[in-house]
């Protein structure tokens, strides 16, 4: 007879597909979340759903709002300039300590993902005006492993979790001419080079650059709601 599974693994597996279609702009910035539906969409409990959503909430990816339900969280240009802010600093720390203390086990685990985030298409085969989710994933491991040797697992977190919040707003604007334009891959290529180089300041310099270019793409769409709305 299988083993069920406990609740807090069906909590973590609705977690991520609730993550995963967040993630891919299922909805947009601001919609309701409400669990009655979600748990239908997920064939799970109104407990179980309501769980998953606490769970992103710790992950910044929903907000309850008191009296009023659960909401994909909605930023502003200037949250979100801030928080690729947070992210560049701490990821030139972490990188620098990755580079330092990365052998060739991590050299090695770094190339193989690269090649995984380089061959994997990045938009959908139904739709090219779409990021696809397996290039997202790559996207993420890729970003992860090189930080992975600076030792600290709460910097790896946080990072993650500040990748996560930028991630929805990329699928906003993927299909706009600047994000059209722009060549992401070249922006890995130089970064895994540089990280192979032991560079710890270029690299450090890079990751500020692909992130700020993130932001300006973003901006530039007009899919975020600038900080002159919130004192209308």
């Amino acid at each position: 007879m299988a083993k069920r599974p406990n609740s807090e693994t069906i909590t973590a597996e609705v977690g991520d597909l609730l993550r995963a279609d967040i993630l891919s702009a299922t909805w947009p910035p601001g919609s309701r979340l409400s669990v009655r539906p979600l748990s239908e969409r997920y064939h799970t409990s109104t407990t179980v759903a309501r769980e998953a959503l606490a769970h992103l909430a710790g992950d910044w990816l929903v907000q309850l709002k008191p009296n009023r339900g659960w909401f994909v969280t909605d930023l502003n240009m200037v949250e979100l300039s801030d928080l690729t802010e947070l992210r560049c600093r701490v990821e030139e720390f972490g990188v620098a300590l990755a580079v330092e203390r990365g052998d060739l086990t991590w050299e090695s685990q770094l190339v193989a993902v690269h090649h995984v985030l380089e061959s994997t298409p990045r938009r959908t085969t139904d739709s090219a005006r779409r990021i696809s989710s397996e290039w997202m994933a790559a996207h993420r491991v890729f970003h992860s492993t090189l930080l992975q040797p600076c030792q600290l697992d709460q910097l790896v977190t946080l990072s993650e979790t500040l990748s996560d919040l930028s991630a929805f707003y990329r699928q906003l604007v993927a299909p706009t001419p600047m994000a059209e334009a722009r060549n992401v891959e070249d922006e890995h290529r130089g970064l895994l080079d540089a990280a192979l180089a032991r560079d710890a300041a270029l690299t450090g310099k890079l990751l500020r650059e692909h992130y700020g270019k993130t932001l300006a793409v973003i901006a530039a769409s007009g899919a975020v709601r600038s900080d002159e709305c919130l004192a209308a």
